[in-house]
């Protein structure tokens, strides 16, 4: 029997780091406990590799962009399926399978806690704009915040590129416009808390932090970092049995998978230790009401859908003939159905357009979907129905 192998891509600097190391070894140990050897595959190795020796799916795990979208596309020439660990698909295409957490919820969470808390003038600073889980989280928080019925504009985050420590200053130049700052990951708000410091900002009796990621450095460093906390090892056993489905006897070329890890805050002192038993929900009352239904314009066009999208081929048929003009002893004719079959259809269609006549009927088609018959091409499109 031949042998299984499990190829996995990643980049030797992502690797360093305790997440993806993390993700790496539970890709690892799951592989093992099921008889797959897996195959890594590094950034120095990546350009020697043979991919047409490879399963027709690999695991793909690293934070950086380039890495991940070359590695993705010699996946695709290869013919070969990706399953991205402890990333998001969303902007890979519909083709790319994943397991990760879901970064746009536990930043939803992390927003929503300092809001609970009473902090609602929130900053995002050292967020790197070459990464890939900044990125993502960036505009989580932006969501997050809209939620609340707040903005948070492009002038409430501080991006950094080669260095973050300018992001920083200039943070700190105005800080007192803000109550609460959420950082990327643990080491940035330990460099961002340090910075804070020598400018004379206490944290958190002036300015709470949060960040992402439950670093051990985060938890010995004062004060210690509240933060999201995602069990990686979790997280490459998903990718693992994701990549096991997509390569299994079952699984159709056009199948993706998306797996959500859950994510949960760890309160610590840079939050002043404020555990929340009960958060007010996401779904703030501050929120209008949705108009799109209460618009008349609107609310005809959707009486229109609902009545087209109950007709069956023989209706609209019936449909095209009285928006001709022709009378309804000619439809029946045309269609070999009998008068008080077609009296019934008609009935049951003009009641659905909420309508009580054919020129009501007619007369609606046209003001709404064109003067000339917009069903004229039905009986070529009759199969699509």
């Amino acid at each position: 029997m031949r042998e299984r192998v499990l190829p996995v891509l990643y980049d030797e600097k992502s690797a360093a780091s305790t997440q993806y190391s993390n993700t790496l070894q539970g890709i690892r140990a799951t592989a093992a406990r099921c008889g797959v050897r897996m195959l890594p595959v590094s950034d120095a190795t990546m350009d020697t590799a043979d991919f047409d020796d490879f399963p027709n799916a690999a695991i793909v795990t690293s934070a950086s962009m380039p890495f991940v979208t070359s590695a993705i596309r010699r996946l695709r020439e290869a013919n070969c399926r990706t399953v991205l660990a402890g990333l998001d698909n969303e902007q890979f295409g519909n083709d790319i399978s994943c397991a990760t957490p879901s970064r746009r919820a536990e930043t939803q969470q992390l927003v929503n806690y300092l809001y609970n808390c009473g902090k609602e003038r929130i900053a995002l600073v050292g967020f790197g704009q070459n990464s890939i889980n900044d990125n993502f989280r960036y505009h989580a928080a932006m969501s997050a915040v809209a939620v609340w019925g707040k903005l948070l504009s492009q002038s409430d985050v501080w991006l950094w590129q080669h260095d973050p420590h300018p992001s920083f200053e200039a943070f700190l130049d105005v800080a007192d416009r803000y109550d609460a700052v959420i950082c990327p990951n643990d080491i940035m708000a330990i460099c961002f808390i340090n910075c804070c410091k020598a400018h004379g900002i206490r944290v958190p009796e002036d300015l709470y932090v949060a960040s992402f990621g439950n670093m051990s450095i985060g938890r010995f460093y004062r004060p210690a970092i509240t933060t999201m906390t995602m069990d990686m090892n979790v997280v490459g056993e998903q990718a693992f049995y994701v990549w096991r489905f997509l390569t299994g006897s079952d699984s159709s070329q056009d199948t993706a998978l998306k797996i959500t890890v859950p994510s949960r805050i760890l309160v610590r002192e840079s939050t002043a230790g404020r555990v929340m038993e009960k958060m007010q929900p996401l779904v703030a009352p501050v929120l209008r009401a949705d108009r799109f239904y209460d618009n008349p314009t609107i609310a005809v066009l959707v009486g229109i859908e609902t009545c087209i999208s109950q007709r069956d081929a023989i209706d609209l048929r019936v449909i095209r003939r009285l928006m001709d003009g022709l009378s309804y002893e000619q439809i029946s004719d045309e269609l070999f159905i009998s008068g008080s079959t077609l009296r019934y259809r008609l009935n049951k269609m003009f009641a659905d357009a909420g309508v009580k006549s054919r020129q009501e009927f007619e007369a609606l088609m046209r003001a709404h979907l064109g003067e000339n018959n917009p069903f004229a091409g039905v009986e070529e499109g009759a199969a699509e129905l």
